[in-house]
């Protein structure tokens, strides 16, 4: 048989097969709509446009019979169908990859109702975080009115009266001012608001007005609408280089408060200054405050309360004692209470304002030189343990005594001596730069001799004739 004739017979034996193959197709697809339901038939043909086969089979591959089982077009590179009948593209070279199956109708609409279920999630999330900022904010809100309603009514444990003067014209917002500065109360523009409700504003005397941290807004108020009488005062010099015993009993001589209350307040008690947190309380010294009355002129009211009396002058004392001054005190390496305490003994040893800062240095350079110069051995502390400790105390204590003495002592003394100005206070933050270690003063000129050595001193004293 020729080629051709071969030829012949295999497209005739091809096109049998190719014939005999749809014929079986279309059966089966008749039969098939002949038995599934209207519903069944729509959801298979929507699923027929998607569905999608990722290879072809060539003639010359091995069949498996396992892999076209249910596929119709064997042989035919154009078309193919897939086991479920879907018809496919497909190209006459390499089997292309196909885009991945697209999602079904319901999956897509599962998927539509777990975004809805986030959703309501976020949501859920969202309304607890606003509850809980209302809450905060309503709980903040309430606090805020409690405290206002505290300070409005009063409620405060610290019952300590003093007066305070308000001055002719001051306005509404004057004497608001005045009382928050003051401390009496701390919210200013409430207290206006009061004062206009009750028709206060306008309305209220200047003069002499008694005070205490737990009165009313309104009994305030009230007080400041009737009319008072001016209380009797007196002016006082606190003298640099005064005691707190002695200031004590200048206050009760001009019947200003009782010295013992004077000194117990003083002592015991805090007003919020900066300075205060310098200061000790070693259980040796005899006045805890000592050094801290700022020496100057006040003035008083007669009968005043000891409180009244104290806030004043350590109120002054705070003008002196600012943060320059505690910034200093730390740039030359002591603290606040011991400048205090070297200024307490500068003051008394100085003869006079110009040699206050050589003479600090004469301490200083003791102070920086502790092994060779152990104590300060000045005079002025001995005058204070004999004027002042011995005569206060009801019990005498040898241990307050050494503490204070600079003979026996090493180094500075447990507290000041007295209350030194403003010129033994810079004096000792500002010292002149020596190699002094010794200096005498004297008598009649109050004129320093300062020496480096223990001969030059001994030859100083001689030629004073205080040997």
């Amino acid at each position: 048989m020729s080629d051709k004739n071969n030829y012949d017979n295999i497209d005739e034996l091809l096109s049998s097969i190719l014939n005999d193959s749809r014929s079986a197709q279309a059966e089966s697809e008749s039969m098939q709509q002949a038995t599934v339901p209207e519903d069944v038939k729509t959801a298979s043909a929507e699923a027929s446009k998607t569905s999608v086969i990722s290879t072809a089979i060539r003639l010359d591959d091995e069949i498996d019979e396992s892999e076209v089982s249910g596929q119709t077009n064997v042989f035919n590179f154009g078309t193919f169908q897939t086991q479920s009948g879907h018809t496919v593209e497909a190209s006459d070279g390499e089997p292309d990859s196909f885009a991945s199956e697209s999602v079904p109708e319901e999956q897509a609409t599962h998927n539509k109702k777990k975004k809805k279920r986030r959703k309501k999630n976020y949501t859920a999330y969202g309304g607890i975080v606003l509850a809980t900022l209302v809450l905060c904010t309503s709980t903040l809100i309430s606090l805020f009115i409690i405290v206002v309603i505290r300070d409005v009514l009063g409620i405060e444990d610290n019952d300590n009266e003093f007066t305070i003067y308000i001055e002719e014209g001051s306005s509404t917002w004057d004497i608001a001012g005045q009382l928050y500065d003051e401390g009496i109360i701390q919210y200013k523009e409430v207290f206006v608001a009061f004062a206009r409700i009750m028709g206060a504003d306008g309305n209220m005397y200047p003069g002499d007005l008694d005070v205490a941290y737990n009165m009313s807004y309104s009994d305030i108020i009230n007080d400041l609408m009737e009319a008072r009488e001016s209380k009797e005062t007196v002016t006082i010099t606190f003298i640099e280089g005064i005691s707190l015993y002695e200031a004590a009993q200048l206050l009760e001589n001009n019947s200003v408060c009782d010295a013992d209350e004077f000194i117990y307040t003083f002592n015991s008690t805090t007003f919020g200054y900066d300075y205060e947190q310098y200061v000790s309380s070693e259980s040796l010294k005899l006045y805890k405050y000592e050094g801290f009355l700022f020496p100057d002129t006040y003035e008083f009211y007669v009968g005043d309360t000891a409180y009244n009396v104290a806030k004043k002058i350590r109120e002054r004392t705070n003008e002196i004692l600012t943060s320059d001054v505690i910034a200093r005190a730390e740039e030359i390496g002591m603290s606040l209470e011991d400048v205090v305490i070297l200024a307490s003994i500068v003051q008394k040893e100085a003869g006079n304002t110009e040699d206050m800062p050589a003479v600090a240095s004469v301490f200083i350079n003791r102070l920086n030189n502790p092994e060779q110069y152990p104590r300060l051995q000045t005079d002025a502390t001995t005058a204070y343990i004999d004027n002042i400790i011995t005569q206060v105390m009801t019990v005498s204590s040898q241990s307050i005594c050494d503490a204070y003495d600079t003979y026996t002592c090493l180094g500075l003394p447990v507290g000041a001596i007295c209350n030194p100005g403003a010129d033994a206070i810079n004096a000792v933050l500002y010292a002149d730069e020596t190699d002094y270690y010794y200096f005498c003063t004297d008598p009649e000129t109050g004129v320093a001799y300062f020496a480096s050595t223990y001969d030059e001193h001994i030859a100083n004293c001689e030629l004073l004739g205080i040997m």
